[in-house]
């Protein structure tokens, strides 16, 4: 009976901590890929260089549901619309949004009837360059070099050439994967080199089983970018990704919180949010959207703790670029002009730690989603081991307070009992 007591006073504890955080499922929808892109329709029939790659799912909730579209049909893309409509449908015009004419893709991808409240995350750049001074941060390249780019590599996404995603990705999993060809990057001998990114959506709260392991909602997908045996430039070579995070409204801004656990991510107890807040929307209490990390990657496909390096963020700023060749572009299109948007750098790499040269290898996890970013609570099992740390010591001085004032009171009493008057005389 004691144990099942301590239990729920650990689990009252661990409430208190977490908070009061409701949690919900979405039932998720067979992903698609290429939705009414057919053989009738002349972009769609396969004899073209780029393929025509879009992924769509819906995860519907108890109110609201999420429509998430991927696309590598230029820059890779996030596009994720929320509505409170049950009859919501995805529109696209596959002859507009495959044209050679770039400006032919504005409004090409619609939602009908309109969404609610919409987002979208872009990967534009990726950069390398050569950390002569091994400072793993792209900043404090030399001016110079920035200017006669000796030093850099750009690699414009929206040139890249991808895989059908069908090759690679599990539509019942919900699990859709772009992965380069080996025509735009040059890649070490192996079958296997790649540039690729992998979305996952879940229908769920949970966590990764794998390093970072990081915590995932029903409202979020998680994002792996994968750098396989990408043949580097230089001898010290670092790599860079430049991304644009769009929204209808909102304000966008980067920012770190701590946490003294450590226990999912050893040795990280920092968070990265790059969030939209809504603050400017007439409903204040409406939701936004953020992109969430930890600053770390691993150089191995195992994700060993100790072959991981930093991952550096750098300020956001406003922006009114977009790739025209993207689905962020095709979608928005006539709205551009009112889109906030926002654009960072994320870097890889730390000091000493021998640059991307020594494993030809990075990967980095990232979550996207609406409403709220996950926080990391302490676990029940934490609070165990906090609990048992402090109150033992505790317990310890307690039960020792109360062991010595008993002896102390039974030794006065018996010194009380014997040195009272007897009737008995001494021996000697």
């Amino acid at each position: 009976m004691e144990t099942v007591h301590f239990l729920i006073f650990i689990q009252f504890l661990a409430s208190l901590v977490q908070g009061d955080v409701p949690v919900f499922n979405r039932t998720l929808s067979v992903m698609e890929f290429n939705p009414g892109c057919n053989a009738s329709i002349s972009p769609c029939k396969g004899n073209t260089m780029d393929t025509p790659n879009i992924a769509y799912t819906v995860a519907k909730g108890p109110k609201d549901s999420l429509h998430y579209v991927f696309s590598s049909i230029g820059a890779p893309t996030i596009l994720v619309a929320k509505t409170t409509k049950t009859n919501m449908k995805l529109k696209v015009n596959w002859t507009k949004l495959l044209s050679d004419n770039v400006t032919d893709m504005k409004n090409s991808v619609q939602f009908s009837p309109t969404p609610d409240y919409s987002f979208a995350v872009v990967f534009t750049k990726l950069y390398e360059y050569n950390d002569t001074d091994d400072h793993a941060n792209i900043t404090q390249v030399p001016l110079l070099d920035k200017l006669n780019m000796s030093q850099w590599v750009v690699r414009d996404f929206k040139n890249f050439t991808w895989e059908d995603l069908s090759l690679n990705s599990d539509a019942k999993q919900n699990r859709a994967v772009f992965k380069t060809s080996m025509i735009n990057v040059p890649f070490k001998n192996n079958t296997n080199s790649s540039v690729s990114f992998s979305m996952q959506v879940f229908g769920t709260d949970n966590r990764e089983t794998i390093f970072p392991q990081l915590k995932y909602t029903a409202n979020s997908t998680l994002i792996d970018l994968e750098l396989n045996e990408v043949t580097p430039s230089f001898l010290q070579s670092r790599y860079a990704v430049e991304m644009v995070f769009l929204s209808g409204d909102g304000k966008a801004g980067i920012k770190e919180s701590r946490s003294i656990d450590d226990e999912y991510t050893p040795g990280v107890f920092k968070t990265v949010d790059w969030k939209m807040d809504r603050h400017t929307s007439k409903q204040p209490q409406e939701l936004g959207s953020f992109v969430q990390w930890k600053p770390v990657c691993y150089l191995t496909p195992d994700r060993d703790r100790q072959n991981d390096t930093k991952v550096k963020y750098y300020p956001s700023v406003n922006t009114t670029v977009v790739p025209q060749k993207s689905l962020a572009y095709a979608y928005y299109g006539d709205q551009l002009p009112t889109v906030v948007m926002s654009a960072t750098n994320v870097s890889f790499g730390l000091e000493k730690d021998k640059f991307y040269n020594k494993f030809n290898y990075t990967v980095w996890t990232s979550v996207i989603g609406y409403g709220t970013p996950p926080a990391d609570e302490i676990s029940v099992l934490v609070i165990v081991v906090i609990i048992a740390g402090l109150g033992t010591p505790v317990l310890v001085i307690v039960v020792g307070g109360i062991y010595v004032c008993v002896k102390k009171k039974t030794k006065l009493k018996v010194k009380a009992d014997f040195g009272a008057e007897s009737s008995y005389s001494a021996i000697n």
